[in-house]
């Protein structure tokens, strides 16, 4: 699976005006969460170097308190405007277990990156307006594809829906979270 997706700078106090307008268009919410996302370099290379991430996830659902876990693997942007990559997602019952797995194995993991992330949907397309914990306010629009020759297309209908909301294409971000935070920090 693909994961096209598009990332832009939020001010907090657009927030409710950002939600009203995603409401015009027919965009529902869907949940609240708060993620903390635990990402690993590679054993035989830099994945700050090969643009890859492999990450664990702890997600739990603010609505209904319900946790779940995730490793995940990102292959490197495919192209320079969005943030599009090949995505595989795997659930598992023990975010802790899977972690001293990888540590077992080699792995090296960083400081967390944590999150309260609200999501919107409609149709195939989802937003998340995520508060990133020492990096910001971020919106990031997200459509799964198929096929590497989907992708074209997705991203010309997320750039579009950033139109119609009145956010340029001048203000997308193609850094991760956790490129932004190591920024921040320095």
């Amino acid at each position: 699976m693909i994961e096209v997706e598009l990332k832009a700078k939020l001010e907090k106090d657009d927030i409710p005006n950002f939600i009203h307008k995603l409401e015009d268009l027919g965009f529902e919410r869907v949940v609240k969460k708060e993620e903390v996302d635990t990402y690993f370099n590679g054993i035989d290379r830099d994945f700050r170097e090969t643009d890859e991430a492999l990450r664990i996830r702890k997600s739990l659902n603010l609505d209904n308190r319900d946790v779940k876990y995730y490793i995940t693997y990102k292959g490197p942007k495919m192209d320079n405007i969005s943030k599009t990559r090949e995505e595989i997602e795997v659930q598992v019952s023990d975010g802790g277990d899977a972690k001293k797995i990888f540590e077992k194995l080699g792995f090296k993991s960083v400081k967390p990156i944590a999150k309260i992330r609200e999501i919107y949907k409609r149709g195939k397309i989802e937003i998340s307006i995520d508060k990133v914990e020492n990096v910001g306010i971020y919106i990031e629009f997200e459509k799964i594809v198929e096929s590497e020759s989907e992708k074209s297309d997705a991203v010309d209908e997320l750039l579009n829906l950033m139109k119609s909301l009145n956010i340029s294409k001048d203000n997308l971000v193609k850094t991760s979270y956790l490129e932004l935070r190591d920024k921040y920090e320095e």
